[in-house]
């Protein structure tokens, strides 16, 4: 009669392990790395930061051909990223011109479409204007920002002064789109800066890490060689 080795001994494993409990220490381990993984590459956003566009696509701005005293155009393509803020007095030459700072409407609602590196999450635009009726430089009725309509208390910012409106929302994607309406061809609108608040979303490349991480691992785990003895 054959001496057949005993199913512990073939799989080499203690008399007390069997194929059931190796299984679920197999799927215990899985677990456990996913879960790492996971942490490592699925952690929850860090508070919102100010994100930055690449760069922006918006009606050209206007002026002595719209009976402006001088041209508010945007000189650098970046004008309204930059950073750089006027005063309360819209007329000041800070160092590249009288108004150089101030990008200015009158006929046109501008458009402005902003393109961001990747995927964002934006939870708040700040929008910062001039008001000096004097010279017909009004705040716009309405602020749409990627498709929510915002209106615009007149008085939000005191005559004769600069200032940030700031609007929350939550806006996901690649770009985002801020159009301002006045519902007039006399009035002005001028914009110095936009700034946005959000953060990163994380690409999806990073599952496709945690399903290659998953996949090492099960393709690294030795299964259980039987041995035949005679």
């Amino acid at each position: 009669m054959k001496n057949c080795p005993k199913t512990w001994h073939v799989l080499k494993l203690s008399p007390k392990e069997t194929m059931g409990s190796r299984g679920m220490k197999f799927v215990r381990e899985c677990l456990i790395l996913s879960a790492l993984l996971l942490s490592l590459f699925w952690s929850p956003p860090a508070g919102a930061v100010s994100l930055v566009p690449t760069n922006y696509v918006a009606t050209p701005g206007e002026g002595t051909a719209q009976g402006g005293y001088y041209n508010y155009f945007d000189d650098t393509g970046h004008q309204l990223t930059d950073g750089i803020y006027g005063v309360n007095d819209w007329s000041a030459n800070l160092g590249n011109g009288i108004a150089y700072e101030w990008v200015g409407w009158r006929v046109a609602d501008p458009v402005i479409t902003f393109q961001f590196a990747g995927p964002v999450t934006i939870n708040q635009v700040g929008i910062d204007f001039n008001r000096t009726e004097s010279v017909l430089i009004f705040l716009p009725s309405t602020v749409t920002i990627g498709g929510t309509g915002f209106t615009v208390n007149t008085n939000a910012i005191p005559d004769d002064t600069r200032g940030t409106l700031f609007f929350n929302g939550s806006w996901t994607g690649t770009t985002l789109t801020v159009n301002l309406t006045d519902c007039s061809t006399s009035d002005w609108i001028f914009v110095d800066e936009i700034t946005f608040n959000g953060v990163s979303v994380p690409e999806p490349s990073v599952f496709g890490l945690l399903a290659g991480g998953l996949g090492l691992l099960i393709l690294h785990v030795k299964r259980p060689r039987l041995s035949i003895t005679k």
